[in-house]
């Protein structure tokens, strides 16, 4: 796999040799802004906890397939590669696998992972196992996928002009009245602002032009 070069000129390449068009995988690049960089997925689950991690506010930065790990899994030595490690403000790196609910689950996997749990935990770091059942919950999945795609692109002057906009205005509006404005907003800016949790909304439907959102 070759490097990916970042916007400040450094490379980053997973630990873990990732390759592509293997049965039943689906390598994808996810386009971070959080760590301005692309980060290479071996699976479409793991593009998926992206999304998660680019809202979360208490995320400052992730990377994929971030260190090997040398485990005695029951009585026998063994390495593993964790999908991700995610480093939170606190300071707290937390090393996260991703699996499908029925895998995670088989006797070899969890003693596997209760092994890495407490390798991790004893120098200070944590680990966690994220499932499908929670990466895409419904309709919220959708709603990240969307307004992270619609704001690309957004430039600091399309939030900043948003933000004087509102600042006039009362919450809250529809999307599409905001758009109806005599100079709106750019579109852009207002998903940047949804998905940055500026504007708020109700995640527990699906977002479109006719949803509220709220501010102040």
């Amino acid at each position: 796999m070759k490097k990916l070069r970042t916007q400040d000129g450094g490379t980053t390449s997973p630990l873990r040799n990732i390759k592509r068009s293997q049965y039943g995988k689906q390598t994808t690049f996810f386009p971070s802004r959080k760590n301005g960089e692309l980060i290479i997925c071996e699976v479409r689950l793991e593009a998926d906890a992206c999304f998660l991690w680019e809202q979360d506010k208490n995320v400052v930065s992730y990377r994929a397939q971030p260190e090997r790990l040398v485990l005695e899994v029951e009585g026998k030595s063994r390495t593993y590669v964790p999908d991700f490690a995610v480093r939170y403000a606190s300071g707290l790196t937390k090393f996260v696998e991703i699996k499908p609910d029925n895998v995670f689950l088989k006797p070899k996997y969890l003693a596997l992972y209760r092994a890495a749990t407490q390798r991790l935990r004893e120098r200070g770091d944590d680990f966690e196992l994220l499932t499908a059942s929670r990466i895409r919950q419904q309709p919220r999945l959708n709603n990240l996928i969307k307004t992270y795609c619609q704001a690309r692109g957004v430039t600091p002057l399309e939030q900043a002009y948003l933000r004087d906009q509102l600042s006039m205005l009362t919450s809250p509006m529809k999307i599409c009245d905001l758009l109806a404005l005599p100079s709106p907003p750019s579109p852009a800016a207002l998903s940047a602002a949804i998905f940055g949790l500026d504007l708020r909304c109700d995640w527990n439907k699906p977002i479109s032009t006719n949803s509220r959102v709220f501010w102040g």
